[in-house]
């Protein structure tokens, strides 16, 4: 898999441990939607999470059922006065 991170992304991941947590939500919406969920906090279930190699931080993935891994996972930091780091999984802010 292919990390792409933007530089400000990168930065405040480092800024909050340097672990960032990327997985599908569980629950889908509008005919099998399911957003991506990124955070630098664990979430209950962070042991069923891979560690992926990435070149800054360290990368944790849980993947998304039959679908498996994205080919690329682009990360990137969103938000005005509330900064969140936002993955996209092949490009795409959800998978149907």
């Amino acid at each position: 898999m292919k990390v792409i991170a933007s530089p400000r992304a990168t930065e405040y991941v480092l800024a909050r441990g340097g672990r960032l947590y990327v997985w599908a939500r569980s629950t889908a919406c509008c005919g099998g939607t399911r957003f991506i969920e990124a955070s630098t906090d664990a979430p209950a279930d962070a042991d069923r999470f891979t560690v992926i190699p990435a070149r800054d931080f360290e990368l944790l993935v849980r993947a998304a059922g039959p679908d498996g891994l994205p080919d690329e996972l682009h990360v990137e930091l969103g938000g005005i006065r509330r900064h969140r780091v936002r993955a996209y999984w092949n490009g795409c802010a959800y998978l149907v």
